[in-house]
């Protein structure tokens, strides 16, 4: 749906109509195949001046119009025109609807980002921690603890984010799984908290100024 890019006005300057094409003819008379090949001042002279496009306001924390309204300011030759668009807040309700669900975006993206597992000193790893290589994850601790409970110290292949594939430990397997374990409920738990502090928000912009990101880990920063 296109919006309109040009006034036509009469010869005493009153609004005549709108064009949403580029190519119309005047008052005058004048045809204009396109407009956009000719100069404001000879628009004017043929009294048809262009109207500003502004861009359509961000619809997060506010409702917008489907479609722009024009507003004239100014006197005869002098006016100008530009597109405007209605607004009203949304309720709270609305802005905490969607502050939820920026926080389980949080959530999910702070459990399936990754962990640092830094091994030594120069050797670090990203463990991948999303639901599938959790539950490898898991699997592979369940056998840890078996061969730590048996002394076997065999050491156990585990595949990292990088495609590397160092042997580990059977300690270093559990501490990875309990690791991972512990960040997935940290992150559940914290959901919970931060869900509880949307609700006891006041206000608009105390919904515009909460950061949904509060309590959970950082995600893991590759650059």
């Amino acid at each position: 749906m296109g919006y309109p890019l040009y006034v036509i006005f009469n010869e005493d300057w009153s609004v005549n109509r709108y064009e949403k094409g580029v190519n119309f003819t005047s008052v005058t008379g004048r045809q204009f195949k396109p407009a956009t090949d000719h100069s404001i001042g000879h628009l004017a002279e043929h009294f048809v001046k262009p109207i500003a496009q502004t861009s359509k306001p961000s619809t997060e924390w506010q409702s917008v119009a489907s479609s722009p309204d024009v507003l004239i300011e100014g006197e005869g030759e002098n006016q100008t025109a530009a597109l405007v668009w209605s607004t009203s807040p949304i309720n709270i309700d609305a802005a905490k609807a969607k502050l939820r669900k920026k926080a389980v975006h949080c959530c999910k993206m702070a459990m399936f980002s990754g962990w640092i597992w830094d091994r030594a000193e120069g050797e670090s790893y990203l463990v991948q921690t999303d639901e599938m290589s959790r539950a490898n994850i898991a699997e592979k601790g369940r056998l840890a603890d078996r061969r730590v409970a048996a002394s076997d110290a065999t050491l156990i292949p585990f595949r990292m984010a990088d495609n590397s594939t160092p042997k580990i430990t059977p300690a270093e397997m559990v501490q990875i799984a309990d690791t991972v374990a512990i960040l997935r409920d940290d992150c559940i738990e914290n959901l919970d908290d931060v869900w509880a502090l949307i609700e006891a928000l006041p206000d608009l912009d105390a919904c515009i100024a909460f950061d949904c990101s509060t309590g959970f880990p950082a995600v893991p920063d590759l650059a």
